[in-house]
């Protein structure tokens, strides 16, 4: 665990003038007084799941590094910094639980980031909803259980775009190369089931049939699920995760001749179609439909300018999950921002109030929460490579 202040030399303006309306983190003439507010961060810093857990903790470090260094932020006559609480999950639910516990009951946390992991977050939610924590967390199983919708657990907040969202962009995506029959492949957990209702759904209005292909958390071999897909006479992939055996899937489709009009899925490294799986381009069309922008084979200035910074803040951050450091980082600043507009940072209803409403630009572009489901919508985009050459497209988000 880690308390006590971000203790990292140097300073920095706040997100480098990446949000277009300023949040006020300095001191001003009229606040006197000096506080600290903890923000908990309960993530997968070890075991399996690592890799999903380490990219938006250091995108939380890097956000609160960056406002605490601007001189922290002002709510009345006091001027604020952020106390990060750190806990490791360690990948497992008991965990999950047992870390919310020390943040709620030993630290008095009332804001906590994480678990990103659906099935962690699910368990942990048992412990922040009756002790009025605000707890925001990218899970998708929050969407689909109903969580960020039910009025009696009004302070969870998603920071991954509607599943149905991004269902409708894979349309997009299946339908831009003609698909008919598509396998939906990914590891058999409750991540991967809380997106197939969105995805088949959205399917069935496309008129695209899908066989699912779920495999076991350990699987090393993928070459069966591969021939189950050829015999299934598919003619496209879609694959959800774990984004790391993407290139080991991809060089199974290509040996073992599938041949698909399209392979892709959320959120997936371009560089896998592009020389990762077999050292040069796949010889069928690849895409990549993103939840968040693409961290790997960024665009955008402003998304660029983040990946460099936050790669330099922690090279550690990289890889298959580098996209999950999207789901935090411009969270932190509009988390602070909801607390001084709702002039407290000990009553998090009042919080949830603002952020309900509010609206703000950052590295993700316009962001907002919806009315009906309590997750954040922004720009959504469609990354496609063929012949080793990458095109984007761009969905405009949905804020009012």
């Amino acid at each position: 665990m880690q308390s006590g202040f971000l203790k990292i030399a140097g300073a920095a303006a706040i997100a480098a003038g990446l949000f277009a309306a300023p949040i006020g983190f300095a001191t001003t003439a009229q606040a006197q007084k000096t506080g600290v507010v903890k923000i908990g961060v309960n993530e997968s810093l070890s075991g399996t799941m690592i890799a999903v857990g380490l990219p938006p903790a250091a995108a939380i470090r890097l956000a609160t590094k960056e406002i605490n260094d601007a001189g922290g932020f002002t709510v009345g006559d006091t001027t604020y910094k952020i106390q990060l609480v750190e806990v490791d999950n360690q990948s497992t639910t008991a965990n999950a639980v047992a870390t919310t516990i020390k943040l709620v009951e030993d630290e008095k946390v009332k804001f906590i980031f994480g678990p990103t992991l659906s099935t962690l977050a699910i368990q942990s939610l048992q412990v922040t909803v009756p002790n009025d924590v605000l707890q925001i967390s990218a899970a998708s199983l929050w969407q689909s259980t109903g969580n960020l919708s039910n009025p009696k657990q009004p302070l969870l907040f998603g920071t991954q775009m509607p599943v149905t969202q991004i269902a409708d962009i894979d349309m997009k995506a299946l339908a831009e190369f003609g698909v008919k029959k598509v396998a939906f492949m990914s590891l058999d957990d409750d991540t991967t089931k809380s997106n197939i209702p969105s995805f088949t759904e959205a399917a069935k209005k496309a008129g695209i049939e899908v066989v699912l292909i779920l495999f076991p958390q350990g699987t090393t071999d993928y070459s069966s699920y591969v021939s189950r897909a050829k015999g299934e006479k598919v003619d496209g992939i879609y694959f959800l995760y774990p984004h790391i055996v993407v290139p080991e899937l991809l060089r199974y489709v290509v040996d073992l001749g599938l041949n698909p009009k399209a392979f892709g899925g959320r959120s997936l490294d371009a560089n896998a179609a592009i020389k990762g799986a077999i050292g040069k381009p796949i010889p069928f069309p690849f895409f990549a439909t993103g939840s968040t922008p693409f961290f790997q084979n960024p665009t955008e200035g402003r998304v660029k300018q983040f990946v460099d910074k936050l790669t330099a803040f922690d090279p550690k951050v990289a890889g298959a999950n580098a996209n999950f450091a999207f789901f935090t980082y411009d969270f932190v600043p509009m988390l602070v921002k909801a607390m001084q507009q709702a002039g407290t940072v000990t009553d998090t209803q009042k919080v949830a109030n603002v952020l309900y409403t509010m609206k703000m630009e950052g590295v993700l572009g316009t962001i907002c929460f919806g009315k009906e489901v309590r997750t954040a919508t922004f720009d959504g985009s469609l990354l496609i490579v063929r012949d080793g050459k990458i095109e984007m497209k761009s969905f405009p988000n949905v804020c009012n």
